[in-house]
């Protein structure tokens, strides 16, 4: 019995370990071509109108991703749909639905960023500030950063509006990229019926 659970566990290892292989070279970068997705937890925390902290977990590919936050005690409180052009969430204490121009009047931060910024952030990408259009009047600064120096992935933002004196901050405390495509359009469809 022993010999049948030790090669059980040496098989298991070893499958997993080959899996992660297939997504990195041999320097150790992961191999975009072959990742359809990703996944992740971190935690975002807001200072001004709406303080407090909020844990999430995120699916994402490259043109959709899907959010979930939650509270301290673990419920959830938020859903999220970000896709190319549109932005649309769901109050899940007070059952309701905003889209774009009603999110942005709650967190006025993302009036500025388009919502396919959101989405490469959340896959590491660094977003350059030519990139995005912050109107002067605005006065809204954006701050990106790596907790790792070594690292090529981008995991913190800061964004501070000073007209409304309000504060955003993001970390990803882990991503983990895949080779399995996820359907998120059907994850939402099912959620909102």
């Amino acid at each position: 019995m022993k010999i049948f659970l030790l090669t059980f566990f040496l098989l298991t290892l070893f499958n997993c370990a080959s899996t992660n292989k297939e997504l990195t070279s041999h320097s150790g970068d992961i191999i975009f071509d072959q990742v359809k997705s990703c996944t992740g937890r971190g935690l975002i925390s807001s200072v001004g109108n709406f303080s407090g902290n909020l844990t999430f977990s995120f699916m994402s590919q490259n043109d959709s991703s899907f959010c979930q936050f939650q509270d301290f005690l673990g419920r959830k409180v938020l859903l999220l749909w970000l896709t190319r052009d549109s932005i649309d969430a769901w109050n899940l204490i007070e059952n309701k639905k905003y889209s774009r121009s009603s999110i942005s009047e709650i967190i006025p931060v993302l009036s500025v960023l388009n919502p396919n910024h959101l989405i490469k952030f959340l896959w590491g990408e660094e977003i350059i500030s030519k990139q995005m259009s912050v109107p002067r009047q605005e006065k809204i600064e954006i701050k990106l950063g790596k907790s790792n120096p070594n690292s090529s992935f981008v995991d913190k933002a800061i964004f501070i509006d000073n007209i409304n004196r309000q504060e955003l901050s993001i970390k990803i405390e882990s991503r983990i990229f895949n080779q399995n495509y996820l359907d998120l359009k059907k994850y939402w469809d099912i959620i909102l019926s």
